[in-house]
């Protein structure tokens, strides 16, 4: 996330990094049209008949799930507010609401989901200041890692404990999950080290790397590491009260996979079902984290669902069927994110060109002061 800040010139990188080769461009596109290439392999294997009537069989429990998922980013937003220093902040909730969902919209569609960062950053940067908003939106992507991966723990557990499903598809989830706290654990030891000054050291020791002011934005990198630092250390209290809507967040996630099978398997009990929810949103979420170089995870996502219901002997018609779903909220949760940040972009280039006429009126009407 810290270079891809620095790569799209976000303020405080006095500098720019050649942007991605055309190989690695097409790297992308080859990633994607394999995805659906994928997608419409299954969709050829299975019964397109049967698909259809279980996507209409889903009818008014999508606007549920699909509240879910609102919830799941507002509540995020709220974590992420908490993590910001009020001190160093202006920003309101609609602020970063806007600003969080116009970026995550940008993170679910491209591969990496880096340049989403950049356009929350950029959206308010005039709110925030700079290291402060650089530094919170780090140590919420951490957390949003941390806190998802303690429930792909909890998730095979309790299906261990409750559940009559094969035995090694939870101890293969439990593994996977256990396996990706060792580079989490890195990172956070790399976020106690200072990261953001050691990646401008190292970037600074590349040929192709150039920068104005390489000193300045080695103290603006040190100030990063130190607020990332700050952030639980000067604001305990709030920095809980993040890491608790975080947890809210992951509650969500779940909801919205029930509420879809609930609609997808009516025969099947309440419990059982939520139970079931946990279980696919966690094997879903492994999956985002490691297929997470194939752009919005096409083919891949439905793929790996319909699989997994086959593992637990159940129809894999339906984890099809519910990624479809899923992905049909997907496309219209990233086209009103998009919309939303075309209108605060639009917002805040109003805005900055009127200062620009208001500055531009005062030197005319005081002709001698620019003399």
């Amino acid at each position: 996330m810290l270079f891809a800040v620095c790569q799209n010139g976000y303020p405080g990188c006095h500098g720019t990094i050649p942007l991605k080769s055309r190989l690695a461009s097409y790297i992308n596109i080859g990633l994607l049209l394999l995805g659906l290439s994928l997608l419409v392999v299954l969709l050829v294997r299975l019964d397109l008949a049967e698909v259809k009537d279980k996507l209409f069989q889903a009818g008014w429990y999508f606007i549920p799930a699909f509240a879910a998922y609102v919830l799941g980013l507002a509540t995020t937003t709220l974590g992420w507010q908490y993590f910001i220093d009020p001190k160093a902040s202006r920003a309101r909730f609609r602020d970063l609401f806007a600003a969080f969902w116009a970026g995550h919209a940008i993170n679910i569609s491209t591969p990496t989901g880096s340049l989403g960062e950049v356009l929350k950053g950029t959206l308010v940067r005039d709110k925030v200041k700079g290291d402060e908003l650089v530094a919170s939106l780090v140590t919420l992507n951490f957390l949003s890692t941390v806190v998802p991966l303690v429930f792909t723990v909890i998730g095979p557990l309790l299906c261990m404990l409750f559940l009559d499903l094969p035995l090694n598809v939870m101890l293969a989830t439990l593994g996977v999950a256990l396996a990706l706290f060792i580079p989490v654990t890195v990172v956070f030891i790399l976020l106690r080290l200072g990261v953001a000054s050691v990646l401008v050291k190292i970037l600074r020791k590349l040929p192709l790397v150039k920068f104005k002011d390489p000193e300045g934005l080695l103290e603006k990198a040190r100030s990063i590491d130190r607020r990332i630092r700050e952030c639980y250390s000067k604001r305990p209290a709030r920095f809980v009260k993040g890491i608790l809507w975080l947890f809210f967040v992951r509650l969500t996630q779940v909801a919205e996979v029930w509420f879809i099978l609930l609609a997808l398997l009516p025969e099947q009990g309440t419990l059982w079902l939520l139970l079931l929810a946990v279980l696919t949103q966690t094997v879903s979420q492994l999956l985002i984290w490691v297929l997470t170089f194939i752009p919005g995870q096409v083919g891949v996502a439905e793929a790996g669902s319909a699989l997994l219901f086959e593992f637990l002997h159940l129809d894999p018609l339906v984890g099809f069927s519910m990624e479809l779903i899923r992905r049909i909220r997907k496309i219209l949760g990233i086209a009103i994110g998009l919309l939303i940040g075309w209108l605060v972009g639009m917002r805040i280039s109003k805005e900055a060109a009127a200062v620009i006429t208001e500055q531009q009126c005062e030197m005319d009407s005081h002709p001698e002061s620019n003399s």
